[in-house]
């Protein structure tokens, strides 16, 4: 015999665990919903608050960046010589000229204008020792000739002094970084200011120098014209010591060091080997720094500045300094020389600032 009440308590024991079990699932399907919707919600609040707080995570993910690497990786090149080592055997160089021709040259420049160029700020401590080096060098040349100083942003007694020197023609600009803020930028501004000054006085030379480097006897100026006049545009000064400026440089050959070395050691900074910056600094600038010998005789460049130049006057006419990028802005203005002019620019180690 079946058990009638046995059945009746089974089925309804198994419909109650079912009811049960059906209102589970509904109550995880609702939370599975709310999670999702949840997480959601999350994500829109993450991302509002990284977009607002960008640079701070950047900042934050440095200085982890730092705790997961402990040091940073040393930057090495295979070639450790100079620019000047490794450049090619140059052909076509300048002529050096007779003795007797070069004291030919040496009195002509009495009939000849020269116009000095330099921007100036903080050089309160320099003029005197500019003042003393510069002036025999103007005096080779015909009396017409100038020094002109482009004057700004100066917080020491840099206007007072330059007041006191009665042979230079000084333009005040006041805090010209107010309104160009780049030094870069600034020093284009600067230098086409005075580029423009050159030629309203129809100089035949222009010699633009760094007031705060400069030291040079005259004997090592007058180094330029052992060279055939018509041979060369531009002579680039060297230092002693070493080679100033490389940021300026840019190589004949493609392969030495035709590039912008500051814009390449900011790239290889952010690359993830994580390098050392003093190893990137020592191994693309330091390296090229090294003093060139006086027997290497002239490098032919398309660029480069070591604190003073040359230039012959109708080699720059419609040429520009230009230092957006930010760029070196002697570059720009070399490259003009060389395009529009097939002016030819060259390092010469005899043309030395102390």
């Amino acid at each position: 015999m079946i058990d009638l009440d046995f059945v009746q308590e089974s089925n309804f024991s198994y419909y109650r665990k079912r009811r049960r079990l059906i209102g589970c699932q509904s109550k995880c399907i609702i939370l599975k919903y709310v999670l999702i919707l949840l997480a959601i919600a999350c994500l829109v609040v993450i991302s509002l608050f990284a977009t607002k707080n960008y640079s701070r995570i950047v900042s934050v993910l440095k200085v982890a960046r730092t705790f997961v690497y402990f040091t940073c990786q040393p930057y090495t090149i295979s070639d450790n010589r100079s620019f000047f080592e490794r450049e090619y055997p140059q052909a076509n160089l300048p002529q050096e000229i007779s003795n007797s021709s070069y004291q030919d040259s040496l009195r002509q420049l009495r009939s000849l204008r020269l116009v000095v160029l330099s921007c100036a700020r903080n050089i309160e401590n320099h003029i005197e020792a500019y003042r003393n080096y510069i002036e025999p060098i103007i005096d080779l040349f015909h009396p017409s000739s100038s020094i002109h100083i482009l004057e700004s942003d100066s917080t020491d007694k840099t206007i007072v002094k330059l007041r006191q020197w009665s042979r230079v023609h000084v333009y005040f600009y006041g805090r010209l970084s107010r309104s160009i803020s780049e030094r870069t930028e600034r020093l284009a501004y600067c230098r086409n200011m005075l580029l423009d000054k050159a030629h309203t006085l129809s100089a035949d030379y222009i010699f633009m120098i760094d007031v705060d480097m400069f030291a040079m006897q005259a004997s090592s100026f007058l180094t330029n014209f052992k060279y055939l006049h018509n041979d060369w545009s531009v002579m680039i000064a060297t230092t002693k010591g070493h080679y100033y400026d490389i940021w300026a440089l840019r190589t004949l050959s493609d392969s030495v060091m035709n590039y912008d070395i500051w814009h390449r050691i900011w790239n290889l900074s952010k690359s993830p080997e994580y390098y050392c910056s003093e190893s990137l600094v020592n191994q693309i600038i330091g390296v090229h720094t090294k003093q060139i010998p006086i027997e290497r005789g002239l490098i032919e460049v398309r660029s480069g500045f070591g604190g003073a130049a040359l230039y012959k006057l109708n080699s720059t006419r419609g040429c520009r300094y230009n230092g957006t990028g930010p760029t070196c802005e002697h570059v720009p203005f070399h490259l003009c020389i060389r395009e529009k002019h097939q002016g030819r620019i060259f390092i010469n180690p005899e043309f030395r600032i102390k």
